[in-house]
């Protein structure tokens, strides 16, 4: 048996804006066991504290902590957990959820509520996240405007030099995706399937490109769970996260796993649908969440 202690903490630039997750577990002589300071893209507050609070529960539970404290300085999210206050707003609930079914490995969890003075470092490493997100939000708004806004000159040469029976039409979008665990399967096909309609592409390719080198991307069958259950216990079997590598971050099987996944996936287009088959769906694999991620789609 293991007994400690988690701070945690979310901030949101704006709310909702740039969020960020910080978290401090300690062991029970009261030293600092791990510090994390995570962006996780746009949020609210409510949504960072809940993030900041799965984070740290998934982290005590691989790390072998048995029975647990949670200290926040949300009131309202304290209040939500020991059931004084009932959730109401349908983007925490999921987040609410996963939460409880955290807290129900511990052998005991407590979730208390703390002043803000009390909590100083969990509420820096948030800011400090939030101040990440801000960061790779100007970066990504950046990518945009260069994929998405005005041409480059030599996008403007070729369309001046072509001849005008020349054709070429492609679409690309990004789209968030939310994930709620450490490890989760997010089936994003209908957001793909929007995308190609919105496109107006009848006849083509449709690619599907995930940015991130701790999440991937698959096509399984949609029909039965227990498929990425299975996939998820295969993958824990084959890399474990508490094998010895090298990399320090803590999350070495993540990149390991999301690697195996593979990081794009091309579907035919066919009469403006995706040519999948009747079991097939299109997943985002999350190895490392709970976080706010971006996935790209090209139609062309």
């Amino acid at each position: 048996m293991r007994k400690g202690k988690i701070a945690v903490d979310g901030a949101s630039l704006g709310n909702p804006g740039p969020a960020g997750i910080g978290i401090v577990i300690f062991d029970d002589t009261g030293s600092i066991v791990k510090k994390i300071s995570e962006p996780i893209g746009l949020a609210t507050n409510n949504i960072a504290e809940y993030s900041a609070l799965i984070k740290g529960l998934s982290e005590a539970l691989a790390d072998g902590f048995s029975d647990i404290e949670i200290q926040t300085d949300s009131e309202l999210m304290a209040r939500q957990i020991n059931g004084v206050y009932k959730v109401k707003n349908s983007n925490i609930l999921p987040l609410y959820e996963t939460a409880i079914k955290l807290l129900k490995e511990f052998r005991s969890a407590n979730v208390i509520h703390v002043t803000r003075d009390k909590n100083k470092l969990a509420d820096s490493l948030a800011t400090e996240g939030a101040a990440k997100s801000k960061i790779e939000a100007k970066s990504e708004e950046a990518a945009g405007m260069r994929e998405n806004g005005a041409p480059s000159a030599k996008a403007v040469e070729n369309a001046t030099t072509k001849p005008e029976n020349t054709v070429e039409r492609a679409m690309i979008q990004r789209l968030p995706v939310r994930t709620s665990a450490r490890v989760q399967f997010v089936d994003i096909t209908s957001e793909v399937q929007r995308v190609v309609r919105e496109s107006g592409i009848t006849e083509g390719i449709c690619t599907v490109f995930v940015p991130h080198t701790t999440a991937g991307i698959t096509i399984n069958e949609n029909a039965d769970p227990d498929v990425t259950r299975d996939l998820t216990d295969t993958l824990e079997r084959l890399v474990p996260r508490d094998a010895h590598y090298r990399h320090v971050e803590g999350n070495a099987d993540s990149h390991v796993k999301a690697s195996l996944m593979g990081f794009s996936t091309s579907v035919i287009v066919q009469d403006g649908r995706l040519l999948l088959g009747t079991w097939q769906a299109i997943y985002f694999c999350e190895f490392d969440g709970p976080r706010n991620r971006q996935v790209y789609v090209r139609v062309g």
